[in-house]
């Protein structure tokens, strides 16, 4: 006894060693990320034009050096350890390291520094021709930026599928071959619901004005109401809204300002917070690990989905808010109540601006930018040919075509920052969020009754505890099915959009 308890003695004081040299590692990764996010939200916020070119070398540097540090060879075996661990966030943090450091390893660092060059001169270039139109200039940025994606997928699929290599950064484990049939499926579900709903909902809002400084006060308050925690945050404004967590106890979101329309803010705002409250909810002693963060981008858009259209398209969610529109915004919103706004925000209308479009006919938007990514990567679709071809399958998809080239190919920032697979995972989002919705109602109660009894407390608490404390844990399939006892299916999104409306002038 005496000489076998110094020898577990050893190992525990050996395995708590190797876990903590381990812990050190991933948090100086979570420090570059946050240092890169810090330096990204800057230049979507604050930063001049002229600052476009040294912004990307800095964010190239960071980039190198977080491969650099993610390839550490003197990892391999402590890694290896703990993915043994039975400690399930050790075990799992380590397992995802492997799987990053086996990905990393087969990019040259020359070629991540000159994507995230090309990446920052392509977002530079598309603020400056969107507004214009000028398609030549963003065809001559991206396609460059293009190209060397291309060489990162070829690299990351090292023999396999070029496009599922970029698909599964954002979704791990996940195919085209999976995705396809499940996205062929859901437009041949949709486009009748289109064409059927055209016209549904109730007329659009006054114009106003719709005072900026208002709708940003609205929006503040908005995100304190759902959950959002305003010590630990920062609402902001930006043209694209997007969300960043830049460390512990510092996330960022932002919404956009439309004087002629509020709901646009409003939307946006629960768009955002439902990422932005995940990060917040997420397990404050893992966050430095790799498993304290979401398993997917799948993941992470059904929060916003669940925020944006299971809980602001109510009406319920609009009585709650309607009084305070009301006294924000005296003048454009007299003789406005509750419904009036939820009509005219549960309008369906086809149109080709991805992010205004209505629930029935958002994911025919990203169905189409998954074809046309992939085909970008395979090399079947060249990037000057892009802008006709999204015409093209608008007018497939959508009966329509865009008026303008600011409303084509380059109305979103993804293909201009190299972002290619991440698309799909708004589709997930969408039908996970809709799975989530209907565990949320069998357990804790219909959202609409929830929301006018108790107010949206009780559903940030059901999202808490079935994902948000969970981190990565398990991959984002596991972790649905787990929270919602189902695999992934078109069915409860379907569903929902058959109960919210209908293809009669008002919205039931």
């Amino acid at each position: 006894m005496r000489e076998d308890t110094p020898r577990r003695y050893r190992d525990g004081m050996e395995q708590a060693q190797e876990w903590q040299r381990v812990a050190d590692w991933m948090g100086v990764l979570s420090d570059l990320d946050g240092a890169a996010a810090v330096l990204e939200w800057d230049r979507e916020t604050v930063m001049p034009e002229g600052g476009a070119t040294a912004r990307g070398t800095q964010l190239s540097t960071l980039a190198a050096l977080r491969h650099r540090h993610l390839l550490d060879p003197d990892l391999d075996e402590p890694l290896a350890a703990i993915a043994q661990s039975s400690d399930p966030w050790q075990a799992a943090s380590a397992r995802i390291a492997q799987r990053d450091r086996a990905r990393a390893s087969r990019v040259p660092e020359d070629l991540v520094r000159a994507l995230a060059e090309a990446s920052s001169h392509g977002v530079a270039t598309w603020s400056r021709a969107r507004p214009a139109d000028d398609v030549a200039a963003w065809v001559e940025a991206i396609t460059p930026l293009i190209s060397l994606t291309r060489e990162q997928a070829t690299a990351l699929a090292d023999g396999g599928d070029p496009y599922d290599a970029l698909l599964d950064l954002y979704e791990p484990g996940t195919t085209y071959a999976m995705v396809a049939p499940l996205f062929d499926a859901l437009a041949a579900r949709v486009r009748p619901l289109v064409e059927a709903l055209d016209g549904a909902g109730g007329p659009a809002l006054p114009t106003g004005p719709w005072d900026d400084a208002a709708q940003m006060s609205v929006a503040r308050a908005l995100a304190a109401d759902i959950g959002f925690d305003l010590s630990s945050g920062v609402v902001g404004r930006t043209a694209h809204p997007v969300t960043m967590s830049l460390g512990p106890g510092d996330t960022r979101l932002s919404t956009r300002v439309d004087a002629a329309d509020p709901l646009s803010c409003i939307m946006a705002l629960l768009h955002e917070g439902g990422h932005a409250m995940y990060d917040q909810g997420l397990p404050r002693e893992h966050r430095r690990t790799l498993a304290g963060d979401a398993p997917s981008l799948g993941a992470h858009e059904s929060q916003s989905r669940f925020w944006e259209n299971h809980v602001g398209r109510t009406l319920a969610f609009w009585q709650r808010l309607a009084p305070d529109l009301t006294t924000a915004f005296p003048g454009a919103a007299d003789g406005l109540g509750a419904d009036d706004y939820r009509r005219a925000l549960n309008r369906v209308r086809t149109q080709a601006i991805r992010v205004e479009s209505d629930e029935v006919t958002y994911d025919l938007h990203i169905i189409l930018r998954t074809r046309l990514e992939r085909a970008l990567i395979t090399g079947d679709l060249a990037v000057a040919d892009l802008p006709a071809a999204f015409g093209d399958g608008m007018r497939e998809l959508l009966g329509i075509v865009p008026d303008r080239p600011a409303h084509g190919a380059m109305q979103d920032i993804h293909w201009s920052a190299g972002i290619i697979g991440y698309f799909p995972t708004y589709t997930l989002g969408n039908l996970y969020a809709a799975a989530l919705a209907d565990a949320a109602a069998e357990r804790v109660g219909p959202i609409d009754e929830v929301l006018r009894e108790e107010g949206p407390a009780p559903l940030l608490a059901f999202l808490r505890e079935e994902i948000h404390s969970r981190g990565s844990l398990v991959e984002a399939p596991e972790l649905m099915r787990d929270a919602t006892g189902r695999d992934i299916s078109v069915e409860p999104f379907i569903a929902h959009l058959e109960r919210t409306y209908s293809p009669t002038s008002s919205v039931s």
